[in-house]
């Protein structure tokens, strides 16, 4: 009994970590790319600089963040999953079925908050829009220099093809591995 009161504590400490994890990089993450995006908004850097940044490097980032945190979502999950077999275990054990059992009540009742994570991820997610917006903007504003208003409106048709179909693969792949993680923790 011992061990298994201390593996379970152990796997909630885990589950506890990662929670705090996923807090921290989304903190980090926004906080870091809304500083890029104020820098470039704000300083004289050349459009050489602020247009790549702006549309390759702050989506990507964005992105490269909410994988992290889409890592550390599934480590809490893996280590809740372990606590609720452990909770059956305890309570196998004791000879009732009400010991111990957040966990396993938290997985049989369905009871997931996915609307903060749904907020999360648009919002991460929004700030590599709004740097693709914004390097969109500018390359649109150079390339549109000396009347050139035909370059132009392709310019701004290119980067909005590419800022869409970034955003929907990506989306699609986060979804996936989303999906996955949340039938391997609902599963047995």
């Amino acid at each position: 009994m011992n061990a298994l009161l201390a593996e379970y504590n152990s796997l909630r400490q885990e589950s506890l970590q990662a929670i705090t994890n996923r807090i921290q990089i989304m903190n980090f993450a926004f906080t870091s790319l809304a500083v890029v995006l104020a820098a470039l908004l704000t300083s004289s850097v050349s459009r050489a600089v602020l247009i790549p940044v702006s549309l390759v490097f702050v989506p990507a980032a964005a992105k490269a963040s909410l994988l992290i945190w889409l890592g550390e979502y599934h480590r809490s999950q893996r280590a809740g999953r372990g606590v609720a077999q452990i909770e059956r275990r305890i309570n196998a054990l004791l000879g009732a079925d009400d010991h111990v059992g957040w966990e396993s009540r938290l997985i049989s009742s369905n009871t997931h908050m996915g609307y903060p994570y749904v907020a999360t991820s648009l919002f991460i997610l929004s700030t590599g829009v709004l740097g693709e917006v914004l390097g969109g903007y500018y390359l649109v504003d150079r390339v549109g220099e000396d009347g050139r208003t035909t370059a132009a409106v392709a310019a701004a048709a290119a980067v909005a093809t590419y800022a869409v179909v970034a955003e929907v693969l990506f989306v699609r792949f986060f979804l996936h591995r989303w999906r996955l993680i949340r039938r391997a923790t609902h599963s047995g």
